[in-house]
């Protein structure tokens, strides 16, 4: 239980550090890529409309088309070529004298490129280009990105390998600290299992006198209605205290021994010794058991899972009712199933079922005996087992209980 509740615990905050990494390190790294297109199509579009040249700083004509961070530098440190074509795409001009990286033969080939994707802005290697029509002439204006893009490909590569560092020092520090983290659920948890024993064991001593006593008084001749409601009632008492002390034992020794034994012949004793209750309430048990199938597991914890599966079917199905059990071997392993009809079940609070004394229908369940606490133990024994049991309805008004082991 210690060790379920510190690998949640490191698994949450684990995954919670990494969603905020990768949520982090993507809006950085998105806000740079964009800057840096956001930045080259300004220039682009001083260039554009300042006919493929940058303008003079000293003239107010010219400063109404500069970003705030233009100055004198960045007519030097842009590096462009410019392209015009007419309108069949044939070449009408070519200026690179801004730039020595690139060939005319490669210039031809990225303004034909562009020209035929008939995007009007975008990237082409590490160039980007702005398409634009000035009559019957379309102008293609590239600017060379190389060392930006360089630069935050970098960047890109750095926090990652950062994130990835810093990822695994939180990991290590999570999982050192797990423990102390968990420590005050971990002894609250203790204390409710402590208190579950302890008081349990109390209870038995004074209910066992009650019972002693209640048979004193029976041998007396003084057995009337009243002694026979404080009876029963014990016997609930009793039984509810014992299945609670059974349940806190579960979660700390969860199973006794695995052996292998035959659980087609464990099921089917099992459904028969609950034929002649069935009759005696006027409901039929329908099994469909496969033969010779075997299980390595605790017996006596998988015969108590029958039988409860099977109480639980025979209390609340409805009168005239109908409890169908099976047992087949699947792909995932060995399925066991237990339906009953029932008058009614609310779908939304199926998944309360084997929450501890849960009952959907109080009325019911007092006069059943029932505390809520049967399907608890049932879970508890199919998990020790690594199986899996869930609750399902089709029509709101059948139960199937399917398990898995």
């Amino acid at each position: 239980m210690i060790r379920k509740l510190r690998l949640k615990f490191t698994a949450s905050a684990l995954a919670s550090v990494l969603i905020t990494l990768v949520l982090l390190m993507g809006a950085i790294n998105i806000y740079n890529y964009r800057t840096i297109a956001h930045n080259a199509d300004q220039i682009l579009y001083i260039l554009k409309e300042n006919h493929g040249v940058f303008p003079d700083l000293d003239d107010p004509f010219g400063t109404m088309h500069k970003p705030d961070d233009y100055s004198k530098e960045t007519r030097f440190e842009s590096r462009y070529f410019m392209v015009e074509m007419d309108t069949d795409g044939s070449i009408l001009m070519t200026n690179t004298s801004k730039i020595q990286a690139i060939g005319i033969a490669q210039v031809i080939r990225y303004a034909q490129k562009v020209y035929s994707s008939d995007e009007q802005s975008g990237y082409v290697n590490n160039y980007r280009y702005l398409q634009y029509h000035d009559g019957s002439t379309t102008c293609l204006l590239f600017l060379d990105c190389n060392r930006s893009l360089h630069n935050f490909y970098n960047f890109f590569i750095t926090s990652i390998v950062v994130s990835l560092i810093g990822f695994i020092l939180v990991a290590i520090l999570i999982i050192l600290l797990s423990s102390r983290a968990v420590k005050p659920l971990v002894e609250s948890y203790e204390k409710q299992k402590r208190f579950i024993t302890d008081a349990g064991h109390e209870i038995k001593t004074p209910l066992s006198t009650i019972q002693a006593d209640l048979t004193v008084l029976e041998m007396d001749g003084l057995q009337n209605e009243w002694t026979d409601d404080i009876k029963y009632q014990t016997k609930r008492l009793s039984k509810l205290t014992n299945d609670l002390i059974y349940l806190s034992k579960m979660e700390e020794t969860p199973v006794d021994e695995m052996l292998e034994f035959p659980l087609s012949d464990v099921v089917s004793e099992t459904a028969a010794s609950f034929e002649a209750r069935a009759i005696t309430e006027n409901k039929t048990v329908q099994t469909d058991i496969e033969k010779n199938i075997t299980y390595k597991g605790d017996q006596a914890k998988i015969e108590q899972l029958v039988t409860i599966l099977l109480d639980n079917a025979c209390k609340y199905s409805n009168p005239n009712g109908k409890i169908l059990l099976s047992l087949h071997r699947k792909s995932k392993g060995i399925q066991l199933m237990v339906y009953n009809t029932c008058d009614s079940i609310d779908k939304e609070n199926i998944n309360h079922f084997f929450d501890r004394f849960y009952r959907q229908d109080a009325s019911h369940n007092s006069q059943t005996g029932g505390y809520g606490i049967g399907l608890s133990i049932a879970q508890a024994i199919v998990q020790a087992h690594k199986g899996k049991i869930v609750a399902t309805t089709s029509d709101e008004k059948s139960l199937e209980i399917d398990v898995t082991l």
